[in-house]
């Protein structure tokens, strides 16, 4: 399937969201192929092809939910919770979508363009609340949290962690998830409009344009806390900077980081961002590098887009150029699971506009991508189970597992 010049100029999953709502696309061609093609090439070099003949791959649907963009597992639960644009969490629960919703704030949220609900997490030390990421019909970006006993959360006694207003509709990304230490990671996009006109990427005396965490625990009379090991918390024997910082911040010079994970062994945060003109990245940050900047609005991937690099700013580990019909990353996961040998130690991800899914592989220090020969029409995101195994999600309702072929 080939789309349209106006699908091909997306830049992020709200795009993709309204070009199908709007009827410029069809999703006649909703069924992932899986036929086998020549391997891509890694970073458009000729000479970097590293094939993926050892393991081959396919999706294989287990459910169908309205508009997924997220799909979590609460720690000692097998019910696969997704979470749609329009509003809704649903359950998965035995290979069948439970009817009753866990969640549906629908009446509240704005679900146009990059707008919705967005995000979910489960903390790893209770059982009685969850964590959602959502927009406001005025279109500010929400974090809060909803009791929630194990079947139904109770909206009515929801508590706000954040409340930010942002200057435009896009990007919001929205991931949530915790570490193992039970700290909030929240990432938030620029705020929108065409080249941080704002500059909220390299400004970090706000929250736009970085990723956060948080204690969500409510602290001295406030909806949270700061943990003391983020990199901005103030460290004696050390001047404090003239300039504001805020605390919650560990990563910033970003434009719409959509979908961050975490490595479940080496507990390096991966943060995709979605480019604007003309490339895409993948950042890697291990926790002594806290803090990075990775440079956007003064770069945009690997490359310069308005004025000079920033001191200190760190490149992406892979970008990727808007050539074959790619123009928006969807970040994924670095492959622990145990049924893709071939895949273990790779990061997994995909382009929403091509639809192709690829792994990124580490050999003689340096990062390369390679094709799974796998393609998904409207492909939003992953999630990872429990297990370690990767789900993946399409926009026209379709919930994947990624098995071997």
């Amino acid at each position: 399937m080939t789309l349209p010049p106006r699908i091909l100029r997306a830049r992020a999953v709200g795009a993709i969201a309204v070009a199908v709502t709007l009827g410029l696309v069809t999703l006649a061609d909703a069924s992932p192929r899986t036929d086998r093609v020549a391997p891509k090439e890694a970073s458009g070099s000729s000479n970097t092809t590293i094939p993926l003949s050892h393991q081959t791959a396919r999706l294989t649907k287990i459910a169908v939910v309205e508009q997924p963009l997220a799909a979590v597992q609460r720690p000692g639960d097998d019910a696969i919770y997704v979470v749609s644009k329009t509003g809704r969490i649903s359950a998965i629960r035995s290979g069948t979508v439970d009817p009753a919703a866990v969640l549906d704030i629908s009446a509240r949220i704005d679900a146009t363009n990059e707008r919705g609900l967005l995000g979910l997490a489960f903390p790893p030390n209770r059982r009685d609340v969850l964590y959602v990421d959502y927009t406001t019909k005025v279109g500010n970006v929400i974090v809060s949290e909803i009791p929630f006993d194990g079947r139904v959360a109770d909206l009515s006694r929801e508590r706000v962690l954040l409340d930010m207003p942002k200057p435009f509709n896009e990007h919001n990304a929205g991931t949530l998830l915790f570490d193992a230490d039970a700290m909030l990671y929240v990432a938030i996009g620029d705020g929108g409009g065409s080249g941080d006109k704002f500059n909220n990427g390299q400004r970090t005396d706000t929250l736009l344009g970085k990723v956060l965490r948080i204690d969500p625990k409510p602290t001295n009379g406030l909806p949270y806390g700061i943990p003391a090991d983020n990199p901005f918390v103030p460290k004696p024997g050390v001047p404090t900077p003239t300039r504001q910082q805020r605390q919650e911040i560990v990563a910033y010079g970003l434009r719409n980081p959509w979908r961050i994970s975490i490595d479940p062994d080496t507990k390096d945060l991966w943060i995709p961002d979605v480019g604007q003109n003309l490339v895409e990245e993948i950042n890697r940050m291990p926790k002594s590098a806290w803090g990075t900047n990775f440079g956007w609005r003064l770069r945009e991937g690997d490359r310069a887009f308005n004025g000079q690099r920033p001191r200190g700013a760190v490149d992406p580990v892979y970008a990727y150029p808007h050539l074959d019909g790619r123009c928006a990353v969807a970040g994924g996961f670095l492959y622990r699971g145990k049924a893709l040998v071939g895949l273990v130690g790779t990061y997994v991800f995909g382009d929403v506009c091509s639809g192709h899914l690829m792994a990124l592989r580490n050999t003689g220090g340096k990062w390369a991508a390679e094709e799974l020969n796998v393609t998904i029409p409207y492909l939003t995101a992953f999630g990872v189970l429990d297990s370690g195994e990767l789900v993946v999600l399409s926009l026209e309702g379709g919930v994947y597992r990624l098995e071997a072929a």
